[in-house]
């Protein structure tokens, strides 16, 4: 069973969040609407970070609605509590979480890290009708061009490291199994990829998460101190282009009692 490996009392860490925000929430917030969260609806986000989705959430449905945020630590959330917008310090693998109690659960970038069990978790706190939308990695596609080898082999030593951890870096490709496991009917998914330029805000996301793992990267033999600032020089030259990994998105619909589907 998996955990997640990022220490959220880093001081970068919540701008290593919000970097995350920048690169997906656009493909995120059309996904909800196209899944027509709107006004009352009950959210649950686990692993709700830096608090931008969650924010989003509670103004889309409004005060008779209500947003669960979850984390394990929610010190970033804390400030945003009030309205429709509640606060929860949850281990999603301990914790016990509100059964059939949502008509949307969320996640992004957590199950990869932690895992089958937390999917069954949060598909049962989805209400008859209501959906769980995932989505996670898959890294197969992740490049830079010009290519860079210290780069490369830092993303190497990273993704080795947290997966000694349980992070598994195809999870994306696995979430249709994993729903449909978790007793979801049409289940569906699709895949989105961000290009960008080094040096631009769309990196803030992988050259924080270097930052934060340098020390373990470099302790682990896989590269010198030199190579892993190299690595991170990289992502700064506005000369490189990058291809992010693939973001899969993943939903299925819990069956209604009413009607069986």
């Amino acid at each position: 069973m998996g955990r997640y490996v990022y220490d959220q009392a880093w001081e970068q860490e919540r701008e290593r969040l919000l970097g995350m925000a920048r690169l997906w929430d656009a493909g995120t917030f059309a996904l909800f609407e196209r899944l027509g969260v709107g006004a009352g609806w009950r959210c649950l986000e686990i692993g709700a970070g830096a608090g931008s989705v969650s924010s989003w959430l509670a103004e889309r449905v409004g005060p008779s609605g209500r947003v669960v945020a979850a984390d394990l630590d929610p010190r970033y959330l804390e400030p945003l509590a009030g309205g429709p917008l509640e606060v929860a310090r949850v281990d999603v693998l301990a914790d016990g979480l509100e059964r059939g109690a949502f008509d949307l659960v969320y996640s992004r970038l957590v199950a990869e890290h932690l895992g089958s069990e937390a999917v069954r978790r949060m598909a049962a706190a989805v209400a008859p009708g209501g959906v769980l939308l995932l989505e996670d990695h898959d890294f197969a596609g992740r490049v830079v061009y010009p290519a860079e080898p210290s780069l490369e082999r830092a993303w190497s030593a990273l993704l080795e490291l947290m997966s000694r951890s349980g992070f598994d870096p195809s999870f994306g490709r696995r979430l249709p199994s994993e729903l449909r496991a978790a007793g979801l009917p049409d289940v569906q998914a699709e895949g989105r990829v961000r290009v960008f330029a080094g040096g631009t805000a769309e990196t803030a996301f992988s050259r924080l998460t270097l930052v934060a793992m340098r020390e373990r990267i470099v302790t682990s033999g896989a590269l010198d101190a030199d190579s892993v600032e190299r690595a991170i020089a990289a992502l700064d030259d506005p000369e490189r282009t990058f291809l992010s990994g693939t973001m899969i998105a993943c939903w299925g619909r819990a069956r209604d009692a009413k009607h069986g589907a």
